[in-house]
C-alpha cells in the first residue's frame, strides 16, 4: 500500500513537471514571437528614418554629418574642413526649407486674396443690379410726371397772369409725386460708373418744370413748403433769372454749375449741398441754411446773406464782392482766396473776428488784402489795401 503511494507520487510529480516545461516553452514562444515584433519595429523605424533623413536634411547634409561622424570615429577629432562643411550644409538646408515653407504659406494666402478680389468683385456687381433695378422703378415715374405736368398745363391754358394758381388737388398731386421720387444711384453716362451719392433726376425735372410754368405765388408757396426736394439733381441747370425757391427743403442737392441770378432763396435749406461754380449773384439768401455746403468758385456778387447760416461751408475761390455778411455765421468756413471786395459786415473787428476768434482758413489773406471801413451807423465795408 505504501509503494502504490510512492508510485503515484512520482507519477504526479513527473505530470507536473512536463506541463511546466510546456508551460514555459509557450511562454517562451511568446517572449520569441514579442522580441521579433520589437525587432521589426525597430528595423521599419530605422528603414523609416533612414528613407526620411534624406527630404528631411537632405542628400548633401546628410553625406557631411555621415563623413564627419566616420572621421571622429577613425581619428578621435574632426577637422574644419567638416565642421565647415557640414556648417553649410546647415544653413543651405535652413534656407531651402524656409523657402519652401514660405511658398506653402504664401500660395493659400494668394488665393485667398484673389478669392476675396473676386467676391468683393461679385458684391459690387449685385450692388450695381440692385441700384439699377431701383433707378428703372424710379424713372418709370416719368409717365406719372407727364400726366401730371398734363393736367397742370390744362389748368393753367386758360388762365391769364394775375391768376396762374391751381386746384388743390393738384397741387396735392404734384406734391405726393416729389415724395415718391425717392434719390437713387445710376450709371453716369460722362464716366461710364455708378454714381457715389443718390439722387433724384425726377425731382429735378418736377421742379424746372414747375419752375417754367410760372405758377401763382400762392400755388407755388403751397407747393415749396410741403414738398420735399432733398437729393434733387439741377446740375448745370437754367433756371432764368428771379426764380422763387423760398422756404425750399434742397439740402444734399446737387446745384453744381447751375444759372440762377436774383433767386429768391430766403429762409431755404441747402445743408450739404453741391454749389460750386454756381451763379447766384443777387440773390437772396436771408436766413439760408448752408450748413457744409459747397461753394467753391461759387458767383455771389451782391447776394444777402443777412443772418445765413455758412456753417463748414467750403468758399475757396467763391466771388463775394458787393454781399451782405450781416449776422452771418462763418464758423469752420473756408474762405481762402475769396472774394471780398466792399463787401456789408455788422463788426468794426470783423477782420479780427474771423482771423482770431474763430481762426478761419483763408482769414490771413483777408487781413492782409483788406481793411474795414465805417459806412453808416453800425455798417462796415471792406476795401482792399492800397
Amino acid at each position: 500500500m505504501r509503494c502504490n503511494t510512492q508510485i503515484y507520487s512520482v507519477v504526479n510529480e513527473q505530470d507536473y513537471i512536463e506541463r511546466l516545461k510546456k508551460e514555459n516553452k509557450l511562454l517562451q514562444d511568446k517572449l520569441d514571437k514579442i522580441n521579433k515584433g520589437k525587432q521589426k519595429k525597430r528595423k521599419f523605424r530605422w528603414w523609416l528614418l533612414k528613407k526620411s533623413s534624406t527630404p528631411v536634411f537632405g542628400a548633401r547634409l546628410k553625406k557631411s554629418i555621415s563623413t564627419a561622424i566616420n572621421e571622429y570615429k577613425e581619428y578621435k577629432t574632426v577637422s574644419v574642413d567638416s565642421v565647415s562643411d557640414v556648417s553649410s550644409s546647415v544653413i543651405w538646408r535652413i534656407t531651402r526649407v524656409g523657402l519652401f515653407a514660405f511658398l506653402f504659406a504664401i500660395i493659400p494666402s494668394l488665393v485667398l486674396i484673389v478669392q476675396t478680389k473676386l467676391l468683393i468683385n461679385q458684391n459690387k456687381l449685385i450692388t450695381n443690379q440692385n441700384s439699377l433695378v431701383e433707378a428703372d422703378r424710379r424713372s418709370s415715374l416719368v409717365f406719372v410726371m407727364s400726366d401730371v405736368l398734363g393736367d397742370l398745363n390744362e389748368e393753367l391754358k386758360y388762365k391769364g397772369s394775375g391768376g396762374r394758381n391751381i386746384s388743390k388737388t393738384l397741387e396735392a398731386r404734384v406734391i405726393s409725386l416729389c415724395m415718391a421720387m425717392k434719390p437713387y444711384r445710376y450709371i453716369d453716362n460722362d464716366t461710364g460708373e455708378l454714381i457715389k451719392d443718390p439722387i433724384s433726376p425726377e425731382r429735378g425735372q418736377l421742379l424746372f418744370s414747375l419752375l417754367k410754368s410760372d405758377l401763382g405765388p400762392e400755388s407755388s408757396q403751397d407747393i415749396l413748403n410741403s414738398a420735399d426736394f432733398k437729393y434733387t439733381n439741377l446740375r448745370k441747370v437754367n433756371l432764368g433769372r428771379g426764380v422763387n425757391l423760398k422756404y425750399a427743403r434742397l439740402d444734399h442737392s446737387d446745384l453744381t454749375n447751375a444759372q440762377m441770378p436774383a433767386a429768391n432763396l430766403e429762409r431755404s435749406d441747402l445743408r450739404e449741398t453741391k454749389m460750386s461754380k454756381i451763379n447766384l449773384s443777387d440773390a437772396n439768401l436771408k436766413r439760408a441754411r448752408l450748413n457744409n455746403t459747397d461753394l467753391k468758385h461759387a458767383e455771389l456778387l451782391s447776394v444777402d446773406l443777412t443772418n445765413a447760416n455758412l456753417f463748414g461751408a467750403d468758399l475757396t475761390g467763391a466771388d463775394l464782392s458787393e454781399a451782405v455778411l450781416w449776422g452771418t455765421k462763418l464758423e469752420n468756413a473756408n474762405l481762402t482766396d475769396v472774394i471780398l471786395d466792399n463787401v456789408i459786415v455788422d463788426r468794426k473787428d470783423w477782420i479780427d473776428y474771423v482771423s482770431d476768434t474763430l481762426d478761419l482758413e483763408g482769414a490771413g489773406e483777408i487781413e492782409n488784402k483788406y481793411r474795414v471801413k465805417k459806412q453808416g451807423k453800425k455798417q462796415f465795408v471792406l476795401v482792399p489795401k492800397k
